[in-house]
Formats: structure tokens, C-alpha cells, sequence
């Protein structure tokens, strides 16, 4: 699952929980949590607030750890 892969992983390198994620970026918890779990599809709009937030370019948000070489 790429996509929770990345998510959290942007997160946790930055040593933010996903309360702190929630706060920063506007949205609630839940929401932060399920993004990480692909139980919620991400918009445009999401995104962007995590590229920016993790600053990361949008398309980093789904390159698998793997292709990272971690």
C-alpha cells in the first residue's frame, strides 16, 4: 500500500503525530488517519497541504518506500 507507506512516513520523519498533522493542516485527526490508510481518497486540494507541509513535490506523496531504496 503506497500510499499509507509515504503519508506516515513523511509524518513520523518529521516527528509529528497525526493530531499535530490535523492542527497544521486544518482537518480533523480521523481524517489524517485515514488518509494514511487509503480509507479516504485524497483530493487535489489534500494533496497539495501534504506536499507542502512535508516539502515534498505532490507526485513524492506516492513513490513507494521501496523506490526510495528504504
Amino acid at each position: 500500500m503506497i500510499l499509507f507507506n509515504r503519508l506516515r512516513f513523511l509524518r513520523e520523519e518529521r516527528k509529528l503525530t497525526q493530531e499535530e498533522v490535523s492542527k497544521i493542516l486544518g482537518i480533523d485527526h480521523t481524517t489524517v488517519s485515514k488518509h494514511e490508510t487509503s480509507s479516504r481518497s485524497l483530493s487535489e486540494d489534500d494533496i497539495q497541504a501534504y506536499a507542502k507541509l512535508f516539502k515534498v513535490n505532490s507526485h513524492e506523496i506516492f513513490i513507494s518506500l521501496d523506490e526510495e531504496g528504504r
